[in-house]
């Protein structure tokens, strides 16, 4: 892992090309609604992944990694919006957006704008990003 010396964040290749801003968690969620942060911190404590590191990106994002990025949080105004990885092709109503960034690769993003919408569907993408990426 290369830590960047300007902002601290931790990647997987040294010298990775990246925005160098880094805030804190906190200071991301005081800038949104209550509705918005009580549903992040609802997913929040509905992920039981053993080993991972989170880092605050201005102006609206929260990555979750390992070794490289598995699962991005981004909270807007009125829902939150959550980007996994899986090695499969979904095609289903509640995908926003997907791209296919690989062979083996496709990143999905979901809204989420209700507690009901953590759901454990979603719930074991997300774990299966976090395996996917940890390898």
């Amino acid at each position: 892992m290369w830590a960047c010396p300007e902002c601290t964040r931790q990647f997987k290749n040294t010298n990775q090309v990246h925005g160098c801003y880094k805030i804190s968690i906190e200071s991301l969620l005081d800038k949104r609604s209550s509705k918005i942060q009580s549903l992040y911190h609802h997913l929040h404590n509905e992920l039981k992944l053993p080993k991972y590191r989170r880092e605050a990106v201005p102006p609206d994002v929260i990555f979750y990694k390992t070794k490289s990025t598995f699962l991005a949080i981004k909270l807007k105004t009125k829902w939150i919006e959550v980007e996994f990885f899986l090695d499969y092709f979904l095609d289903i109503p509640i995908i926003k957006k997907s791209l296919q960034t690989s062979k083996r690769r496709y990143v999905y993003v979901i809204a989420i704008d209700e507690p009901a919408d953590v759901n454990e569907e979603l719930i074991e993408w997300i774990n299966y990003s976090y395996k996917l990426i940890s390898g």
